[in-house]
């Protein structure tokens, strides 16, 4: 490629939208959908002890219907498409097969005491309550993941900050950080994307073998660390300059409190997700949570 060439894609880099998106914009979904016009905390109070209860669970019933109740409502309500919740899913997906399928073999033996053998591999014998603990422990994955899908890719960052900062008054020095910090990470990116650029214009490939790749790392890191030191610089200024972290009461362009759709919406959720466990426990599927068996 001749130098021509090479500036004319380093303009092209240079004016392409930037497409900043926050730490949660590859999973974000349109902001019309019912869960998106929920407060950020009401659904971070509606997750947690589902999150904290499905961590508990040794059966493979009750996360599976975990799982079909937010995908649902992350479809339904959420507006997700069928295709973007499967393809978001995919490499948790993913992991979750690799944990099914390894996990009878390194169970403990005294788990699958007396259990069945299905089938011996290589003078391993693979014992079905293996498998079970097996396909529990990757639906406890998926289920986690069904939850917090729900939560992050209907909830704008810097809207969950907001209301922690008015609601549950968490430092105004902090949740403003906070915010800073995630806005420089599609700056940084945008920044290396130009040095890259630039390195390219002046004929510094680099070599491909992993030696090369650390000598472009070592090129790459000294003028990101500039530009950072000289964007938190500059940052910090302005928000002492604003009065960041003052004892005065502070005024917000947009309020946050808990309106008469959150607690509806959190009954409803609550309701669906009680139901249906007291349905696996009624027909026998649950099984012990594993606090109780830890500790009881």
């Amino acid at each position: 490629m001749d130098k021509a060439a090479m500036a004319d894609e380093l303009g092209q880099r240079l004016f392409r939208p930037r497409g900043d998106r926050l730490v949660n914009g590859g999973f974000r979904m349109r902001r019309s959908s019912l869960l998106h016009r929920l407060n950020p905390l009401t659904k971070l109070i509606a997750i947690t002890p589902i999150l904290f209860f499905v961590t508990m669970t040794t059966d493979p019933w009750t996360p599976l219907l975990l799982v079909v109740v937010n995908a649902a409502a992350a479809m339904l309500v959420g507006g997700a498409s069928p295709a973007k919740y499967a393809r978001k899913s995919l490499p948790m997906l993913i992991i979750g097969v690799g944990v099914a399928a390894a996990y009878p073999f390194l169970v403990s033996s005294r788990v699958t005491e007396g259990s069945p053998i299905l089938l011996s591999v290589g003078g391993v014998d693979v014992h079905e309550a293996g498998v079970v603990y097996g396909a529990a422990a990757a639906l406890r994955l998926l289920a986690i993941f069904s939850l917090t899908f729900v939560f992050v890719a209907t909830t704008e960052l810097s809207d969950f900050i907001q209301a922690m900062m008015q609601q549950w008054k968490v430092s105004s020095r902090f949740g403003y950080g906070v915010l800073a910090v995630c806005r420089f990470v599609p700056d940084l990116q945008k920044e290396l994307r130009t040095i890259q650029a630039a390195h390219r214009v002046r004929g510094m490939l680099g070599d491909r073998r992993i030696g090369g790749l650390a000598e472009r790392v070592r090129r790459y890191m000294l003028p990101l660390l500039a530009a950072a030191i000289r964007r938190a610089e500059r940052t910090a200024h302005a928000m002492d300059a604003r009065g960041f972290g003052s004892s005065k009461p502070r005024t917000f362009y947009r309020p946050f409190r808990f309106a008469a759709r959150d607690w509806f919406g959190l009954a409803v959720y609550w309701l669906i997700i009680a139901v249906a466990v007291a349905t696996i426990y009624e027909m026998d599927y649950m099984g012990d949570l594993s606090f109780f068996k830890l500790y009881g």
